[in-house]
């Protein structure tokens, strides 16, 4: 009987430990729109909440981007700038590339 038990104990323990290494990665790249803006997307942007693409509700975020709360508009324009970067560097490897 004891030894069901301690194997229960070790399962969940596994389990747990599994768990926090997992969101380890997430904690260390905070989504600062997720939290920020959740009950605002789901109103303005309740297809692409359905298509749960990260990438299409924030694009349509960032269109909305002047019916959100102070809060979610700073998280969304974080967002954006990110983004305008990320597209910015593939450009600017090409260019160096080419030269």
């Amino acid at each position: 009987m004891k030894r069901h038990r301690i194997g229960g104990v070790a399962l969940g323990i596994g389990a747990i430990v599994t768990s926090v290494a997992m969101t380890g990665s997430a904690l260390a790249a905070p989504d600062p729109g997720k939290k920020a803006c959740a009950k605002e997307a789901r109103i303005l942007c309740p297809a692409e909440m359905k298509s749960l693409s990260r990438k299409k509700v924030e694009a349509c975020m960032i269109r909305s981007i002047e019916k959100t709360s102070p809060v979610c508009k700073s998280a969304m324009l974080k967002i954006k700038a990110e983004r305008e970067t990320s597209a910015r560097r593939p450009a600017q490897g090409q260019a160096a590339a080419s030269e």
